[in-house]
C-alpha cells in the first residue's frame, strides 16, 4: 500500500477479511495470505471454509480476469504461488478430516488452469 495506513488483518471482520483474502490473492502476496488463514483457522473456520470460500473463490476473480485478458501469466502465477502458501497450512488440516477427494478435485481444478495457461 503506498500512502494508505497497512492494514491489520486481525482486526477485519470474517467478511472483511476474506475480501481481503481474494485481493491479497489477486496480488499474490502469500506472506498475508498464509497470516489470514491462520487468523480463519483461530477463529474456529473449517479449514474446507478456508479453502472454499477464501483461497478457490479468490483464485476463481483471478481466473476470470485472466479470461478476460486483464491479468497475464505472470500475475495468475505470483497468485497461485500465494495460494500455496494459504494450501500448506490447510492441507494437514484437511488431510485430518479425510478431505482425499477435495484434494483430487482442487488439483484437476489447477491443471485446468495450467492448460489454460499453456493455450495462451
Amino acid at each position: 500500500m503506498s500512502d494508505e495506513q497497512d492494514i491489520i488483518l486481525a482486526d477485519l471482520s470474517d467478511e472483511e477479511l476474506t475480501l481481503q483474502m481474494h485481493d491479497d490473492l489477486y496480488d499474490g502476496m502469500k506472506e498475508e495470505i498464509e497470516e489470514s488463514v491462520n487468523i480463519l483457522l483461530g477463529r474456529g473456520w473449517m479449514p474446507y471454509d478456508v479453502l472454499t470460500k477464501a483461497l478457490v473463490e479468490g483464485m476463481r476473480i483471478v481466473g476470470i480476469d485472466f479470461r478476460d485478458g486483464i491479468l497475464f501469466v505472470p500475475e495468475v502465477l505470483l497468485a497461485a504461488n500465494a495460494m500455496k502458501g494459504g494450501m500448506a497450512i490447510l492441507k494437514p488440516l484437511l488431510a485430518e478430516t479425510g478431505a482425499h477427494v477435495l484434494e483430487i478435485c482442487l488439483l484437476v481444478q489447477l491443471r485446468v488452469i495450467f492448460m489454460i495457461l499453456v493455450k495462451t
